[in-house]
């Protein structure tokens, strides 16, 4: 399952990264914490959405859980119970169908941040009190604070700009640095310093922004931190 890699907006933030896969995990302990990896008794792998038996590991859109199980793919024309449409992010029931959203129509806030079927990246301006959808970070408004509401825009000058274009060394505040920790960026010395996740050799030292430990070696692992975001 992988899990909204292949999205829109995480392409946008991650773009030209390696990710971790479940296969780099050695040890059962250090497979089962990392995303959604399982355990089989011999190897760390990525399940079908119909192997996982938790709701909150049943990520949308891949993934979609349904009747207290998870199902493989999320079509909301697959739904035919008007309430559990409803409760799909991203289905809205209408007429007697099940329909996806095409636009960020929501609401309220627990609605509205996530990815809906048709890949549409929603997140909500706590500023505005709305739910807008995102294009690209250089599309963001910057009077109503739309840019630094996305987890991988930043506000540099006068536009938004996605992290992936910029470097540690662009990032003039600890703030702005510990923005871009799954980017391998620290701040040390009054600075923004990039850091490679390998350099640390400990489980204890792995422990720092976007880094790993699978067991044996220290991995850069963005795409945990992402993960996190979507089920936050």
């Amino acid at each position: 399952m992988r899990i909204l890699i292949t999205l829109l907006f995480i392409l946008e933030s991650i773009s030209g990264v390696e990710q971790c896969q479940c296969s780099n995990f050695t040890q059962p302990q250090y497979c089962t914490s990392f995303q959604g990896c399982y355990w089989n008794g011999k190897n760390c792998y990525q399940p079908n959405c119909t192997e996982i038996t938790q709701q909150s590991k049943c990520i949308a859109p891949l993934c979609a859980w349904y009747l207290e199980k998870c199902h493989d793919g999320q079509q909301c024309n697959f739904y035919t119970d008007k309430q559990i449409c409803n409760q799909i992010f991203g289905c809205v029931a209408n007429d007697g169908y099940c329909l996806p959203y095409e636009d960020c129509n929501f609401q309220t806030q627990d609605k509205c941040n996530g990815i809906t079927p048709t890949g549409i990246q929603c997140f909500w301006n706590s500023q505005t009190q709305s739910c807008l959808k995102f294009q690209t970070c250089n599309r963001l408004s910057l009077d109503n604070n739309d840019c630094n509401s996305i987890p991988y825009c930043i506000q540099k000058k006068k536009q938004c700009e996605s992290f992936s274009t910029l470097k540690c060394s662009d990032m003039e505040s600890q703030y702005d640095c510990s923005r871009m920790a799954s980017y391998e960026c620290s701040w040390q010395n009054n600075q923004c310093e990039s850091v490679a996740c390998s350099t640390y050799t400990t489980p204890s030292s792995c422990s720092v922004n976007s880094c790993t430990w699978n067991g044996s070696t220290c991995l850069y692992c963005p795409v945990s931190i992402m993960y996190t975001y979507f089920l936050g």
